[in-house]
């Protein structure tokens, strides 16, 4: 169980706040990628929708090897000395840079351009994870208490709908200001600017201004590469991965097919970016009410929950099969408060998870995150991939009229393969031996 912080040193409201923010920051470069990066590949650059997809995998994979790097490397460093807050500050830039790139269209074709855009998606990534592990990693730093944590994530959880919110609606309306056109190099290049200078300036403040609590002695005893060395042995951290890597599939499944299914099954391309933003703010809404949720029956009974009102969404798009962009946006409203269910519930009980069974639980345990975001960002690039794959084979062709049976594999990939993923998302979280605590007011 997670330690409490000494009395009077208790984290409060606006000092989590200041802390969450980051999450905020590292949203508008994850929304941009997870909203427009593949569409923009496919779309703008014109690359195959299956090399497109693949890419995007072997960027998230590498994202989760170099985080499980950059994790144990942040193990090496604790209290107010922490490497995860040096990190943060050290990668702001380098990441805006790589994030510009990601939307820096190539002069080239062919072979060439896939080289490219694969060499700046694991630039991206690479940076990313280097700012993005630390910062969650300091976050736990910061306090011991599970009722803090769950509230750290919560308030995570609407930074990063504000962000998910912005994103959507700005990146289309930025390049129809720009260049007339809702999808345009350089307007998509346009909004990245605009997204990482101020990402960079948040990163930067939120390093200087987070302090770790003071580490007790035994929480520096032994070797964190054994504490690290056989997660698979720690039944709590395995069926809430478990949990989370069906739900990822799930979502990422139906967020990647967005844009498409507004451009091609209703032609209305603007529609997807406004969608986009309505799920965003569906996300900033329904986190206040799971975190009542979990307060009053706790983070496991809150993600079953979301399950249940994803499935119920599909659904309903399985039988309505929208045609109209209100309908659409319906769905996607009722799906996205399931998401969000999965995102605070799994950032909530994901620290205790890791400590599970052990006596000493603070500190160093860094590497743990990346362990788990391997497994998280492996299991969205893969999503991708299937999008990319299933359009491909149903002959998806780039800014022309779509075939039936490539609007038939779209439907199939935003119902079928969510739903059953969705049940096996619940079926883990309902054996996970973690009870957490019902959230409490802050003393």
């Amino acid at each position: 169980m997670a330690s409490e912080r000494p009395a009077g040193k208790r984290l409060g409201w606006g000092r989590a706040a200041l802390l969450a923010s980051g999450d905020f920051a590292c949203n508008l470069y994850w929304q941009s990628a997870t909203l427009y990066l593949l569409f923009f590949d496919t779309d703008v650059l014109r690359l195959a929708p299956y090399l497109a997809g693949l890419i995007y995998f072997a960027g998230l994979v590498w994202d989760g090897l170099v985080g499980l790097l950059v994790g144990l490397l942040a193990d090496r460093g604790t209290g107010p000395h922490s490497m995860s807050r040096t990190l943060v500050a050290w990668a702001a830039a380098p990441l805006a840079v790589s994030f510009l790139l990601l939307y820096a269209a190539p002069p080239a074709r062919g072979t060439l351009l896939g080289l490219l855009v694969l060499a700046v998606h694991l630039a991206f990534r690479t940076c990313y994870a280097a700012a993005n592990i630390p910062y969650v990693a300091l976050l736990a730093e910061m306090s011991g208490s599970g009722p803090e944590r769950a509230r750290l994530a919560g308030l995570r959880m609407l930074f990063g709908a504000a962000a998910a919110t912005i994103v959507g609606s700005g990146t289309q309306r930025i390049s129809s200001a720009v260049t007339g056109t809702p999808a345009s190099a350089a307007g998509y290049l346009t909004a990245a600017a605009i997204w990482a200078c101020a990402a960079t300036m948040l990163l930067l403040a939120v390093a200087r201004a987070a302090a770790p609590r003071p580490l007790r002695a035994r929480d520096l005893e032994g070797s964190p590469v054994k504490f690290h060395a056989a997660p698979w042995r720690n039944r709590a951290f395995v069926t809430l991965n478990a949990a989370m890597i069906a739900s990822v599939l799930a979502v990422t499944m139906i967020t990647k097919s967005t844009l498409y299914y507004f451009k091609y099954a209703l032609g209305d391309e603007a529609g997807g970016g406004t969608a986009l933003a309505l799920m965003g703010l569906a996300g900033v809404g329904f986190v206040p009410v799971w975190m009542a949720v979990a307060s009053r029956w706790g983070v496991r009974a809150q993600w079953l929950a979301g399950a249940a009102v994803g499935i119920a969404a599909i659904a309903g798009f399985a039988a309505a099969q929208p045609r109209s962009a209100a309908s659409m946006d319906l769905f996607l409203i009722l799906f996205q408060a399931a998401a969000s269910a999965f995102a605070f519930g799994y950032w909530a009980m994901l620290p205790d998870a890791i400590e599970y069974g052990t006596a000493d639980n603070a500190g160093r345990h860094v590497g743990m995150f990346g362990i788990a975001a391997i497994l998280q960002k492996a299991s969205l690039g893969a999503a991708a991939a299937l999008v990319g794959v299933a359009l491909s084979a149903a002959g998806y062709q780039p800014n022309l009229p779509q075939r039936p049976e490539t609007l038939a594999a779209l439907t199939a990939a935003m119902t079928l393969v969510p739903a059953l993923a969705l049940l096996a998302s619940a079926a883990a979280i309902a054996l996970t031996p973690l009870r957490p605590r019902r959230l409490r007011p802050s003393a």
